[in-house]
């Protein structure tokens, strides 16, 4: 089985309608998780072709660098990663051995990782969304 891992990013502008390189990551991935949080771009997990990553890098686009942060408490390859409420939640995933239910969850005020509720079940590559979700105060 053949996969492509890279460092390369590419960056769409919409408005241009064109997609232009950016800088690359600091470590070579693939089926790794992409989300933005706080007008940063993280890239957690995946696989660079020898092992299976807990790795997780932070893109500032204004500095034009790429950082390590704190790495996931699990490997995880094929998850999603989804920001809400001013966190990170890797969820499910593969190790390289089995697929996960398990989410983490960073806090990137602290720079940590920690285990939150579980999924009930999982069988491969997960798919999320956030909604928003304005809950009545109870008083």
């Amino acid at each position: 089985m053949y996969f492509m891992m890279s460092r390369q990013v590419e960056i769409y502008n919409s408005i241009a309608g064109a997609w232009t390189t950016g800088t690359p990551m600091l470590s070579k991935r693939c089926r790794l998780g992409v989300a933005a949080l706080n007008g940063k771009v993280y890239v957690a997990g995946g696989y660079d072709g020898n092992m299976f990553l807990r790795s997780v890098e932070c893109y500032d686009p204004a500095a034009d660098l790429w950082t390590r942060v704190a790495p996931m408490n699990v490997k995880r390859s094929r998850m999603s990663l989804a920001a809400s409420g001013g966190k990170l939640y890797a969820i499910g995933g593969y190790d390289g051995s089995s697929n996960l239910n398990t989410v983490e969850c960073y806090d990137p005020d602290i720079d940590r990782w920690t285990f939150t509720a579980s999924m009930c079940a999982h069988d491969g590559g997960v798919g999320v969304s956030v909604i928003a979700v304005n809950l009545p105060v109870r008083s």
